[in-house]
């Protein structure tokens, strides 16, 4: 993903999922003034990098504005999250954190939460 527009803030997270790029482990993501992610790339050692935000879990690109009722929808679904979100994002969609993951199946567990980026 990529614009010409300056990014306005640079955080990485343990995973990213988006429409264009699939999931990301590691990424290291720039965010335009608007929220809109602007580029993406893997970067297994973030915490070297000045000026970078770090938020463990899943960042999803494009989540409803409605983020919460959509997540309690994901809750209640229970298959891996790979398999639901292309079905639930928006291109106009917001940048959220999903945080409470089971890393090895990619499901929500019952602590999992969302916080809107």
């Amino acid at each position: 993903m990529t614009s010409s527009a300056q990014p306005s803030r640079r955080i990485a997270s343990n995973l990213l999922w988006s429409p264009a790029t699939g999931l990301v482990r590691h990424p290291l993501a720039e965010l335009s003034a608007a929220g809109r992610l602007l580029t993406v790339v893997s970067c297994p050692e973030p915490d070297r990098l000045a000026a970078t935000e770090f938020y463990a879990g899943l960042l999803v690109a494009g989540f409803p504005a409605e983020y919460r009722a959509a997540f309690e929808r994901l809750r209640r679904d229970g298959r891996p999250l790979p398999e639901l979100l292309p079905d639930i994002v928006r291109p106009d969609g917001i940048l959220v954190l999903l945080a409470g993951l089971d890393y090895a199946t990619l499901r929500l567990t019952p602590q999992a939460t969302i916080r809107k980026i």
